[in-house]
Order: C-alpha cells, then sequence, then structure tokens
C-alpha cells in the first residue's frame, strides 16, 4: 500500500503542479472572458446587425437578382464566343497550314486562301464580340461584388467586436479539458557520446512550466514555475517545444521533481540550473564563434570585457588564442619615461591610475626594483631617438580645447570626467588616463607620439590624429602641465646590477607579464597558467579554498577569487594572478563567461553555421573592436561613447552600421587607408571638431574592414565602376526642381561655402553633397529618401515621402519612386561636371 501510495502521490509532485497550474489558468481566463463580456458593445453590434441583415436583404431585392441574371447571360454569352472563336481558330489554322503547302508545291490552292480569309475574318470578329461580353461580365461583377462586399463587411463588424469574447471563451474550454500528463521533448541528436555516437536528451520541463508562452502568465502575482518566458524573441529562434529547455538552461531535464530538475539535490549533477542572467553562459556551445549576439547582450558584454582585461594573455581560452596583447611595446621605456615611475607603476599601478586595466601583482619593494633595472636594461639593445626641443611654445589654454574637441576624451580620461567610462560601463578607461601623464613622460617624447605614435611604437593601437605641429606643441604644453603632485619619496634604484636585472627577467618570466605586453626576447614564451577552456566544468572538489572563509561552491570561488586573486593564498600554497580592480558588475560577467567554458559541443546541425558572409563580419568584428571603433562611433546597436561628452548629439561622429550599403566601396577603401586623402579633413561634415584619425591599416585589415560592412549591409564586395552612373538627362531639372522645393540646400551644404536658405545652427546641418557622386551608391540614394528613419534611428532627415507617397502629386504622375530618382539624379549629378545647366558646385 506504501509502495502504491508512494508511486501514485509522493513521488508525483508535477501532478499538483499541472491542476494548480489549469486551475489559475482557468480562474484568469474566465475573468477575462467576463470582463469581455462587461466590455462588449451592444449598441454597435445592434448597429452592424441591422447593417448586416440589410446588406443580405438587398441581396434578395429585384435589382441584385436581374444583374445576376444579367451577369449570367453576359458570362454565358463570353463562353459561347470564346468557344466559337477556338473553333474558328481551328479552321483556320487547318486552312493555313493547306494553302502554304499548295504554295509550297508549285500550285497555289485558291479555296484554301478563300477560307483562310473567311475564319480570319470570322475570328476579328469574335474577338470584338468577347471583348465586349468580357467588359459587360467585369461590369456587372463589380455591381455583384458591392453587395457581396457590404455583406462581408458587415459580417466582420459583427465578428470583430466578439472576437474578444471567443479568443477568452477557447482558452477557457481549452484549459478546462486539459489533461493531467508528463510534456515530454526528445533531441535524437543533440548531445555526442565519448564515441561520438548520438545520445538522446529527454527534456521534461514543460511538465510544471506549462506557461512558458501563456499570454496569461506574465503579471507578479504568477508563480515562478508558471510564469511565461520573458524573451518571446528568444523563443522565436529556439523553439522549446523542438529544442526543449535544458539546451540553455542546462539542469537535470529528465526527472519531474524541482529538487533534482534544478539540480539541489543532486550535488554530483554536471549540469546545475543557470539562473539569471548566467543562463547567457550555454549560448557558447552553439555560438562559439560569435563575438556579438544581438539577443543576448550580457554575453556579448562577458567576452569583450575578457578581451580588453586580456585574460587570454595567462590563460589558453579556446577560440581566443590568437588574440593580440593588450599592453604597450616594453622594449623602448626607457626613452619614454624614467626609472621612478616605472618603479612606482610595477609596484602599484592603482596608485597612479585607479582606472587602469593593469592588475596588481602585490610585488615586494625589491621586486619591483628589480623589475625596473631589467626593463631599462632593456632599452640599450632598442634604442629610439626623437628630436629635442620640438615641443617648445605651446599654447595650454588651445591645447586643452583641442584635447576636449578632437577626440582624444574618446579614449582618454582626465581628472574627474569619467562620462565616457560611465558610458561604456566599465571600472577602466579603454586607453591610458591622462590625469598625471606630465610627471610621466617629457614633452619631446610626447610631441613624437602625438604626431605619430608608430614612430615609437609601430605595432600600437593609438591612430593618428594629423596634428600640425603647432597643434601638437599646444596639446603637449596642456597635458605636460598635468602632473602628479603628490609628494613621493624617491627611491635609489640600481640600474646596473647584474644580479638585479637577471632577477628581474625571471620575475617578468614568471609572473608572465609577456602574455599582455611585446618584450624583446620572451616572444616565445609559453603562457604561464592554467587553461579555461573547460573551466565551467570544474568540479569544487578541484578547487582549492585555502584557509578562506567562503561557501564552497563553484560561483563563491570564482567571484571571489576575481574579487581578490589571492585569496586563497596559504603559506604553503602561492598564488600569483594579480588583482585586479572589477567591480560586482564586471565580476558577474566574467563568472558568466568562465561559466560558459565547456568542451561539450552539440551536433553540428545545432551550432551556428558561419557561411563565408558570416566569417567576413566576424572578423571583421573583431578588427573593430580591437580598434575600438565604438569609442566614437555608433556600430551593431551599441557604441558612440565619445556622446557623453558631447552637449549636442548632432555632433556625434556618425553611425557606421550601415555603410556597407551607404558607400562606394572604392571610397570605403581610401577612406580607412588615409581619412585625408578623400578630401580635407571632416569634409563632409567640417562643422564636426571631432576627427577621424588615421590608423594606418595594412591592407589585410583594411579589406576585412570593407567585407564587414558589407555583410552587415547583407552585399558582396564587387568590382563596380561607379563612374559609369549616368543621370538620366529628361528628369534631371525635375530632381533639381523638387531639390528646391524640399529646400534640401538650407541643411546640406552642396560646395565650399555655407548651406543655401538663410541661417542654419550647425547642429541641423547635413552631410555636404557635393561629394555624394564619388561617396555614396545611387541605390542608396533612394532607399534613404524613402525612409530615413528606417536606416538611420534618430536622424533629423524628415521623410518626404510617408508610406511611399508623394506629396507632389502633378510631378512625374506622382510616381514617389520616380521623383526620389529625380532627386538621386540631382544629387549625383553635383559632384560631376557641368550640364544642363547645373554646376558642379550648385
Amino acid at each position: 500500500m506504501w509502495a502504491v501510495i508512494d508511486e501514485v502521490a509522493t513521488r508525483r509532485p508535477w501532478k499538483d503542479e499541472q491542476r494548480a497550474y489549469y486551475e489559475l489558468a482557468k480562474n484568469r481566463a474566465q475573468e477575462r472572458r467576463d470582463q469581455a463580456i462587461v466590455d462588449f458593445d451592444s449598441a454597435r453590434f445592434l448597429e452592424f446587425e441591422v447593417q448586416l441583415i440589410a446588406a443580405q436583404d438587398s441581396m434578395k431585392g429585384d435589382r441584385y437578382n436581374s444583374t445576376l441574371t444579367s451577369y449570367n447571360e453576359a458570362l454565358e454569352q463570353l463562353i459561347n464566343e470564346q468557344r466559337e472563336y477556338q473553333f474558328a481558330k481551328s479552321r483556320s489554322d487547318e486552312a493555313y497550314y493547306f494553302y502554304k503547302k499548295s504554295v509550297h508545291d508549285g500550285k497555289e490552292d485558291a479555296s484554301e486562301k478563300a477560307k483562310l480569309n473567311e475564319n480570319e475574318t470570322e475570328m476579328a470578329r469574335r474577338q470584338v464580340a468577347i471583348k465586349e461580353h468580357t467588359h459587360t461580365r467585369d461590369s456587372l461583377l463589380g455591381i455583384l461584388n458591392e453587395y457581396r462586399q457590404s455583406v462581408k463587411q458587415a459580417q466582420s463588424a459583427v465578428a470583430d467586436l466578439g472576437k474578444n469574447i471567443d479568443k477568452w471563451e477557447t482558452k477557457l474550454r481549452r484549459f478546462r479539458s486539459a489533461s493531467i500528463e508528463i510534456k515530454q521533448v526528445m533531441m535524437l541528436d543533440y548531445d555526442r557520446n565519448p564515441f561520438n555516437d548520438p545520445k538522446a536528451r529527454i527534456d521534461r520541463c514543460q511538465t510544471c512550466h506549462l506557461g512558458w508562452s501563456e499570454e496569461l502568465m506574465d503579471d507578479e502575482t504568477t508563480p515562478p514555475q508558471f510564469k511565461n518566458h520573458p524573451k518571446p524573441e528568444l523563443l522565436a529562434l529556439h523553439n522549446p517545444e523542438v529544442f526543449g529547455c535544458t539546451p540553455c538552461h542546462r539542469g537535470q531535464g529528465a526527472t519531474l521533481t524541482a529538487g533534482f530538475a534544478h539540480g539541489e539535490d543532486d550535488h554530483y549533477w554536471e549540469f546545475p540550473l543557470l539562473r539569471g542572467k548566467d543562463v547567457y553562459a550555454s549560448c557558447q556551445e552553439c555560438h562559439e564563434s560569435q563575438s556579438t549576439l544581438s539577443h543576448a547582450p550580457e554575453f556579448t558584454q562577458a567576452k569583450r570585457l575578457m578581451i580588453e582585461s586580456g585574460c587570454h594573455g595567462c590563460h589558453e581560452i579556446k577560440g581566443y588564442t590568437e588574440l593580440p596583447k593588450v599592453g604597450p611595446e616594453l622594449g623602448r621605456i626607457a626613452q619614454k619615461t624614467n626609472p621612478q615611475w616605472i618603479y612606482r607603476w610595477v609596484r602599484n599601478p592603482k596608485d597612479y591610475n585607479p582606472h587602469t586595466r593593469m592588475p596588481t601583482f602585490l610585488f615586494t619593494d625589491d621586486q619591483a626594483e628589480a623589475v625596473t633595472a631589467y626593463l631599462m636594461g632593456l632599452s640599450k639593445a632598442n634604442p629610439f631617438s626623437f628630436a629635442r626641443g620640438a615641443a617648445n611654445g605651446g599654447n595650454s589654454a588651445q591645447g586643452k580645447k583641442l584635447v576636449e574637441s578632437v577626440g582624444c576624451k574618446a579614449c582618454h580620461a582626465i581628472g574627474e570626467d569619467t562620462r565616457v567610462r560611465e558610458a561604456r560601463g566599465t571600472s577602466f578607461d579603454i586607453a591610458p588616463e591622462l590625469t598625471r601623464v606630465g610627471s610621466k613622460v617629457g614633452p619631446d617624447w610626447m610631441f613624437d607620439w602625438i604626431r605619430n605614435p608608430r614612430h615609437y611604437n609601430p605595432t600600437t593601437k593609438m591612430p593618428s590624429l594629423r596634428l600640425t605641429d603647432a597643434e601638437a606643441r599646444d596639446i603637449v604644453a596642456y597635458l605636460s602641465g598635468l602632473r602628479d603632485e603628490r609628494s613621493l619619496e624617491a627611491r635609489a634604484i640600481d640600474l646596473d646590477s647584474p644580479d638585479k636585472i637577471r632577477r628581474g627577467e625571471g620575475i617578468v618570466r614568471e609572473y608572465g607579464c609577456n602574455g599582455c605586453h611585446v618584450i624583446p626576447g620572451l616572444e616565445k614564451e609559453g603562457r604561464v597558467s592554467v587553461s579555461l577552456s573547460n573551466f565551467g566544468r570544474k568540479k569544487v572538489e578541484e578547487m582549492d579554498f585555502g584557509d578562506a572563509h567562503v561557501h564552497h561552491t563553484w560561483f563563491d570561488w570564482v567571484e571571489n577569487k576575481l574579487k581578490n586573486s589571492r585569496v586563497f593564498e596559504t603559506d604553503r600554497i602561492p598564488q600569483k594572478m594579480p588583482v585586479f580592480a572589477f567591480n560586482d558588475v564586471e565580476i558577474k560577467l566574467l563568472r558568466m563567461f568562465l561559466l560558459s567554458q565547456t568542451k561539450e559541443e552539440p551536433d553540428k546541425k545545432f551550432v551556428q553555421a558561419f557561411d563565408r558572409k558570416q566569417q567576413n563580419i566576424e572578423a571583421g568584428r573583431r578588427l573593430a573592436t580591437m580598434y575600438n571603433c565604438q569609442q566614437c562611433h555608433q556600430l551593431e546597436d551599441a557604441g558612440a561613447y565619445i556622446g557623453a561628452t558631447l552637449e549636442d548629439p548632432a555632433f556625434l561622429p556618425p553611425p557606421i552600421t550601415g555603410e556597407g550599403a551607404k558607400v562606394q566601396e572604392p571610397w570605403l577603401y581610401s577612406f580607412l587607408e588615409n581619412p585625408s586623402t578623400v578630401g580635407r579633413p571632416n569634409s563632409i561634415r567640417p562643422w564636426i571638431a571631432t576627427r577621424m584619425p588615421t590608423f594606418h591599416f595594412s591592407q589585410k585589415e583594411i579589406s576585412g574592414l570593407t567585407q564587414y560592412f558589407l555583410g552587415l549591409s547583407n552585399q558582396h564586395l564587387e568590382m563596380r565602376n561607379y563612374t559609369d552612373f549616368e543621370p538620366n538627362a529628361e528628369t534631371l531639372p525635375v530632381g533639381r526642381m523638387i531639390f528646391n522645393d524640399f529646400q534640401c540646400a538650407k541643411c546640406h551644404p552642396s560646395g565650399d561655402g555655407a548651406p543655401k536658405g538663410g541661417e542654419v545652427s550647425t547642429s541641423d546641418l547635413a552631410p555636404n553633397l557635393a561629394k555624394a557622386r564619388s561617396r555614396l551608391k545611387p541605390e542608396w540614394i533612394v532607399e534613404w529618401l524613402a525612409d530615413p528613419g528606417r536606416i538611420q534611428r534618430g536622424t533629423r532627415m524628415p521623410t518626404f515621402f510617408p508610406d511611399g507617397q508623394s506629396p507632389l502629386p502633378e510631378v512625374l504622375n506622382g510616381d514617389a519612386r520616380k521623383q526620389m530618382e529625380a532627386i538621386r539624379d540631382y544629387v549625383m549629378a553635383m559632384g560631376g561636371p557641368a550640364r544642363a545647366g547645373i554646376s558642379s558646385r550648385e
């Protein structure tokens, strides 16, 4: 008896869950149904009923019946005429054959010629009759359809009034008749066993989680297990009825009790339930090769945080072994700064710059001195020279204006200006803070650096802003005045001791400094720490908690390790991982990333397949991330962080996600190679002070970025000669007229002068259209005119052709497409040779 009770009741809690769900669902559906009945508009229902009866009665009247009779007669006559036409055509074909045969035989048959003419005459007569009967039939059918349409409209109006009642009534019937049963999804080939054979996965999560797609289960009073899924857009891509729940949420899907399903009651279950935003860790299994997931922004942030923090420098991470180093080269550091600064920096980087990415190794004074001696010694074998005295004579006030306007603050913070850092949502800056830079580097080195960063470091990511000598001197004058005003005790450092230098080299090797920095002589050194490629499966039993008083769980170990990497250190077990300064949000993101690192791989058909276009997009995306394009530009729904420093968003650098569809490939290639080659700096938007810098991309990088932008716009690289585009000479004057009527020149410059049409605020200015011919794709201009807001959210460009309709019905027969093409032709003609009274600057 106990066994029966245990089997039927104790071990079947899911039955009670289902009963509770259906009871709740029935009550809510009944409430909605009852409310729909209360909201039902009886007066309008009666009104529509009267209209319906009147419409139906009209179809019984004499006019409708006589029209129907006439329609049927016209249809019958039409069919008869079409049949007789076919008969005549057959006779004509026969006569034509015999007549032609007689001609070919040399004996023209006059009787066959007469038959041919007679039948062709009949065919012509029948065609006229067919046309007349067709017109009659269509006219009568139009009258009949008016009656029928009136009935349909009335029926639809009546049905719409009761649609809400019917909806909830249908749901109520479904919930009342629902059976208590196990809901099971089987995926026969998602997993693979150690022999690479398919292994079935059984998923019964929906046995209890019945409300995952039910709109009734969306409020705060709904029990957690019954709530609908918070991200329906993900369900559209991963249908639980096919894909199950455990591929994303993990857990023990085959069990039917919450404790075992979620993993709390099974200590040895290797796939415990993922909670909160940790669920995004499972994205890695199918999307390992993607660095950006539009539906999982937190996981995208986690991957980028890992890359920017340089974790791959010390740890092997699958898919991230070939990333560039995140720190600067150190072979010439003696020419850049002084031993005292290096010593204090190595001793505690956070003391100089609290928001640096560089972690703290907790070196002793002697260790820091040895590393300083070693680094200074490296510079002797790597000489570097720069002009002395070239930085003299700058204007500090002017330099400050330049730093705040040309774009320096997109990457570099100064003082308490943390706006960009906060916009990025990180605890660190992407580039060194400049608050005390005058105490770090000398003015002459600084002048050489900002004029041409690659002179000192050929692999630097720091671009050139193409500063003039005068501008560079002004910036140097300003930055040199930003000094460390603290009273710091100088330390006597022995830079020439061979023992200290050797010890410093040993420390650098031991702690893996080469993981983040290029150091001469250590280029072939391997990573100094463990691989993280399967860290998400590391068992708690394999983790050493030392003497720390923390809960012995995987999550607590990782969280405390990221807070303080030395927390588990003991007298016998030293720790070498440096101490970072991650905030709580960053710790959770990195923990999520580590949780995602597993060696489990689903069957290949479940893995995101990368065609050539997707490979190009991902490669270009990594390039854009490496060069920090999103600091200034909005790219793939993120970035434009420099906007935090601008009072007016109109002065933001342009969004560039759609560049592939917008600009001509040769122009884009030339612009990426050197922005100054396509006209003077900022000639497209000269009122924007922020400069597009020169990154000195390699040809391979330019090609990769070009393919990236084209891929984002679903386009392919093709050899296309845009100079072949020839504006339509007939509609060119029309385009000019519309351009003037719409007052486009009021915002758009079309030459070297100011915009036409009166005074315009610089924040309302738009790109210079004189550059359109050599810059924009002709087809893009038409798409832009059709709907600017669809292409660029937030644009100030008005929509002149809403819903594809023209405001000028008398122009080109009111055809909106032709009008947009006419404007396009006029815009493209601006940058070309003068024609038809239109100059290149007009």
